[in-house]
Order: C-alpha cells, then sequence, then structure tokens
C-alpha cells in the first residue's frame, strides 16, 4: 500500500466496539476478518484510498462513545474525499457473527493540518485526542490556540513522551460520533515502538486562553493491531 494513513491529507476512521460476552473465540475471527478482508477491501472498493491499518485501544475504555478498535484508511487527495461523500457506499463482504452484531461509534474524516517530527511513521503505537477550544473563543483567540497547538504543543510532545511524530487534524466530515457530535480537532501523536513511553522533561508550556480553556473530548491511546 502507499502512504501511511496518518501521513496522507485526509483519513477516514471507523471505531468499533463489539457486543458485551462475546466469546474470545469470536473476537479473534473478528479481528482475522478485519485484517485478511476487510481493510483491503474498503481501500479496493474506494478510489483515492490509498492505505488501511487497524488498531486495538491499549487500555480498557469503559466509555461506550470510544471504540476498542479502529481502522484508519488514508486518502490521497481532497477530491477523492469529496468523491467518497457523493458515490453510494460499496457492499461489503459479510463477516462472521461477532462483526455483523458490532457497533460503529466512529465514522469521521478528518483533514491534516500540518505535522511536526519525522514524514512518515508505520506507527506501532499511537494516541488520539480530540478537542474543541474555548468555547466562546473569537476567530483571533482560534488562530492562536492553532499556532500555538501546531508550533509550540506538539513539539514539546514528542521528546517528553516518545513519539515519532505529531499531526493536527481539522473535523471534515461526521458520519457517526455519539452526541453531542466529534470534536473540531484531532491531535495524532505516532511511534515506531510499541511499547509506551513513561513521560520525561519540563512542564508543558502554558497556552493562550482559547487552550488553556480547551475542552478535551476523549484522549485514547491505541496499538496497532494490523
Amino acid at each position: 500500500m502507499g502512504r501511511q494513513p496518518f501521513s496522507c491529507p485526509f483519513f477516514l476512521a471507523v471505531g468499533l466496539r463489539a457486543e458485551p460476552g462475546e466469546p474470545e473465540a469470536e473476537l479473534r475471527a473478528l479481528a482475522d476478518f478485519y485484517d485478511s478482508v476487510h481493510l483491503d477491501e474498503v481501500v479496493r472498493l474506494n478510489e483515492g484510498f490509498v492505505s488501511a491499518a487497524r488498531y486495538e485501544v491499549i487500555d480498557p475504555v469503559d466509555d461506550e462513545g470510544v471504540p476498542h478498535w479502529l481502522a484508519v484508511y488514508g486518502i490521497g487527495d481532497e477530491q477523492s474525499a469529496r468523491d467518497f461523500l457523493k458515490r453510494e457506499r460499496p457492499v461489503y463482504m459479510a463477516g462472521p457473527g461477532a462483526w455483523q452484531r458490532a457497533t460503529a461509534v466512529w465514522r469521521m474524516v478528518w483533514e491534516n493540518t500540518g505535522s511536526v517530527g519525522a514524514a512518515d511513521v508505520d506507527p506501532g503505537r499511537m494516541s488520539m485526542i480530540g478537542m474543541d477550544p474555548a468555547t466562546d473563543a473569537t476567530a483571533a483567540e482560534i488562530a492562536e490556540f492553532d499556532d500555538f497547538y501546531t508550533g509550540v504543543h506538539l513539539p514539546e510532545i514528542l521528546p517528553r513522551f516518545g513519539y515519532d511524530r505529531g499531526s493536527r487534524f481539522r473535523l471534515w466530515h461526521e458520519f457517526i460520533h455519539p452526541a453531542p457530535g466529534a470534536p473540531r480537532y484531532n491531535a495524532i501523536y505516532e511511534a515506531d515502538d510499541p511499547e509506551p513511553k513513561p513521560p520525561s522533561g519540563e512542564p508543558l508550556t502554558p497556552g493562550p486562553r482559547a487552550w488553556e480553556e480547551r475542552q478535551v473530548r476523549w484522549r485514547v491511546k491505541f496499538r496497532r493491531a494490523s
């Protein structure tokens, strides 16, 4: 496949949660189907999709609005993303029982707004942090928020937590997300090494008001599964 999904200008995120109490054998069948059939099928049947990867949450998450499994699909350019929204959804192969019973809790398209660190990473682990600026932030304050986030915060996080790249994404289209809807921004931190590192370094730099009063909607750590 081509560029890793988070290296693309757009990516589709699809997050699933299995039915409670699924037998372990059923969950293994779901994972096998996802990796051996569905990921490639989505890329093949959606023109402009260039890569796919699947992740599993590292720590158990009780929030029903956060997925246990996350598939991400790199989209090569904006026109391909627009075409994806307009065309009818392909008919995909039916999977095993646990796959058919699983619930989609995330289905969103994100647009890359800037990265720091390595040009391309094949991550063994990654963190996703969804947030909104202060609810009453003005346009000027949001511009300050954006400048601080990309220019100061992303570069500080990488060495502190052992990540190789940090990227910021803006919500481009929401299909599925629990109420009250998807956050405006999504920061993704990637590391080649699948093992988490203890934090190190000095305290992080405080930001402008729109940053300090931000609302973190979810903060999830994933390990590469496919």
